[in-house]
């Protein structure tokens, strides 16, 4: 990122002077830091891309509800969150919803083990938890491309597998996001799996938050692919932003 795109990330955290210095000499390992937002304490690494994923959260606020969305949210419950990366998104949830629940699937061994870290300095364990596995349609292994941070993701069919590719574990979440109260999906071209499983049309969750890719999509219209499904599940949705390479965000919800 730009330096001044650093100085905004370093602006989110109380310690600011330290943040801003890790971004530039750029050292090994977790740092960690205070949110300036809730005081809640986030791990970070700054040989990575977790500064651009906590302007995301906090900066950019793609997970600031609208007004529709807010109310069919409501006070949840249950939380799921489909590639927690290194669990940005759980401390919003559970600093924004106190009373839920937060359950995360991040199959990449060094992101959970980032998450992994936030949810021990907050002591979180009793209310959020991060299963270490590819989130689908159906149980099994799948060959992972890890290590590449938020890019991270499961090899297609017919993509190179490289020095960093590993085998992780796979598991049917259909039923879970059926008995969510909100679920954030954000697992680089796996959601289309999700989206075409007749389970899902059959019992959507009550909102959802989901960023689509190209990758693995039944179209070469990814954003109207995920509209059509979604609205062939019963739910309305509100984009949050779409990019020329035909990824991009939104909500959906039960109207």
């Amino acid at each position: 990122m730009p330096l001044t795109a650093r100085m905004i990330c370093a602006r989110l955290v109380r310690e600011t002077p330290r943040f801003l210095v890790g971004e530039i000499v750029r050292p090994r390992g977790m740092r960690t830091f205070h949110l300036r937002e809730n005081g809640l304490c986030v791990a970070i690494r700054h040989r990575s891309a977790d500064a651009a994923a906590l302007a995301e959260v906090f900066y950019h606020r793609w997970y600031d509800a609208p007004a529709d969305v807010a109310h069919a949210i409501g006070s949840p419950r249950s939380i799921l969150d489909l590639g927690a990366n290194i669990g940005l998104f759980g401390v919003l949830a559970v600093s924004r919803w106190p009373d839920a629940q937060v359950v995360g699937y991040e199959p990449d061994p060094d992101n959970a083990t980032v998450c992994r870290r936030t949810i021990a300095l907050n002591t979180l364990g009793d209310r959020w938890n991060v299963v270490p596995a590819a989130a689908g349609a159906r149980d099994g292994e799948v060959r992972f491309a890890a290590g590449l941070g938020a890019s991270s993701h499961v090899l297609a069919d017919g993509e190179q597998a490289t020095s960093g590719s590993i085998v992780v574990a796979k598991r049917d979440v259909m039923a879970t996001i059926a008995a969510s109260d909100l679920v954030k999906i954000d697992i680089e071209g796996g959601e289309w799996e999700i989206l075409a499983d007749p389970r899902f049309a059959q019992a959507p969750p009550r909102v959802l938050v989901m960023e689509y890719h190209p990758e693995g999509c039944p179209t070469n219209d990814p954003r109207a692919a995920a509209e059509r499904a979604l609205g062939e599940a019963g739910l309305l949705t509100a984009p949050i932003w779409h990019g020329d390479g035909g990824v991009g965000m939104l909500w959906a919800w039960r109207s």
